[in-house]
Parts: C-alpha cells; sequence; structure tokens
C-alpha cells in the first residue's frame, strides 16, 4: 500500500539522518580543533576556503548524481552553522556579516569615517586629516570606481574598507571601525574580506598609516603587512606605507 511504502522510505530517511548527525558531530569535533588554532574572525570566516569546500561539494555532488544546487546550498548553511560556533571559541560570537558597500552607502560611511577618524586627530594634532574633510560627492566617486565591504549591526553600519586595483596591486584605504565596535575583530575580517575578493587577479595589497597610529602598524603587522618606505607628511609626522604579498 502507498502509505506502507512512505513509511518505508521515512524510515530510510530517519536512518540516514542519524548517520549525517552522526558524521556532523564528528566534524563539529575537528570544527572545534581548528577554532583554537585561531585568534581573530578573519581567520575563522576565510572565504577564500569557505568557497573551494563548497566547489568541491559542488563537484563531489555531480559525481555522486546529486543536485549539485542542493549540496552547495545544504554546504553553505552547514559552513555559516560551524563558522558562528567557531566565532563563538574566539570571542566574536556576535560578529556580524560582512557585505559589499556602495554608493547608496556613502551617507552612512561618512559619519563612520568622521567618527573613526577623530581619534587620529587628536593624536596628530590636526582636525583637518582628509578623511575629515572628504566630502560626500568625493566619497560617492571612490565607491563608484573602487571596491568596499562594511559591516552592518542591526541597521547601523559599523565597519567598512574600501580600496581599489591598479593591475595586480590592491591599493586598500579607509579602514574604519567604529569607536564602540573596536577590539572585536572587525578590522581584521574587514581585511581579509576585501583581500580575498580581489585575488588571483591583485598579487600584492599596500596600505599606509601615520607612524604614531600604533595600534593600526600591530594590526597590520600580526597581518603580514611589511614596512616598504615612509614618507614625511609634515612636521614630525611621517606616512608609513606597508604592502603584504597576496598569492
Amino acid at each position: 500500500m502507498p502509505n506502507d511504502e512512505l513509511a518505508a522510505i521515512r524510515a530510510q530517511i530517519d536512518g540516514l539522518d542519524r548517520r549525517i548527525v552522526a558524521l556532523l558531530a564528528e566534524r563539529e569535533t575537528l570544527v572545534r580543533q581548528a577554532g583554537r588554532l585561531k585568534t581573530d574572525a578573519g581567520a575563522v570566516r576565510a572565504p577564500r576556503r569557505v568557497a573551494q569546500v563548497v566547489e568541491r561539494a559542488r563537484s563531489t555532488a555531480v559525481e555522486l548524481g546529486a543536485s549539485p544546487d542542493v549540496v552547495a546550498r545544504t554546504y553553505q548553511a552547514m559552513i555559516s552553522a560551524f563558522i558562528d560556533l567557531e566565532l563563538a571559541s574566539v570571542g566574536v560570537a556576535d560578529a556580524p556579516p560582512i557585505e559589499p558597500a556602495g554608493p547608496e552607502d556613502a551617507g552612512e560611511l561618512l559619519t563612520l569615517q568622521r567618527a573613526a577618524y577623530a581619534t587620529e586627530a587628536r593624536i596628530y594634532g590636526d582636525p583637518e586629516l582628509p578623511p575629515l574633510v572628504q566630502t560626500l560627492d568625493e566619497l560617492v566617486a571612490e565607491l563608484d570606481r573602487g571596491v568596499a565591504f562594511k559591516v552592518t549591526y542591526g541597521r547601523r553600519i559599523v565597519g567598512a574598507v574600501r580600496g581599489r586595483v591598479e593591475g595586480d596591486l590592491l591599493r586598500i584605504g579607509r579602514l574604519t571601525v567604529a569607536p564602540d565596535f573596536q577590539g572585536r575583530g572587525l578590522g581584521t575580517a574587514l581585511l581579509a574580506a576585501i583581500e580575498e575578493s580581489v585575488v588571483p587577479g591583485a598579487r600584492r595589497a599596500t596600505l599606509f598609516t601615520g607612524h604614531l597610529s600604533t595600534a593600526n602598524l600591530r594590526l597590520y603587522e600580526r597581518l603580514g603587512y611589511a614596512e616598504e618606505r615612509r614618507v614625511p607628511l609634515g612636521p614630525g609626522v611621517d606616512l608609513i606605507h606597508l604592502t603584504k604579498p597576496l598569492t
């Protein structure tokens, strides 16, 4: 009878589900082990690694006669859940997602930029640093011709980074995190996002900061950036240019 046949199929599905959950438990053990070796949200999110895993799952689905779209969507959901688990293990469980930013975000990005660079203005005693006097039209034009990412918490943009690709070089600028969201790994995650977005086209990334911005320098050096040159910017102020290979 149809009902008996359906019940038998469902029983087989239930058995498979138990085996799948057992494999997920095994995967979770490995994910937790890997999480203990990572120290920030950028290393956990690792967008290029995620893309590789999903693409490999899609290819395996084709080989085994499964729907590649269903398998890819399943893997994306599974990986997202495991990323949340890993983020919790490094103390940033509430880290908001990173998304592309565009000209429609210019107004809020400019507000964030001015708030974030107020600290830099105090360090250098200069209330007219370029990020503080940039106009809305200039920012819109910059977003139109470059690449940008944002971190949104609720309806508020709390972090952002911008850049542009010139040949095989990614020029990164305006890495900003709202003062009340600093120390959560958002800067690291934003840099990872913009770097991953241009690979393999770009082979090297470059950015700069003032020599008194010690927190910025520590972050950049920890993420693999090395000083390339120093340029005098004004009395007692040097601009430090740093670079990092991407491939």
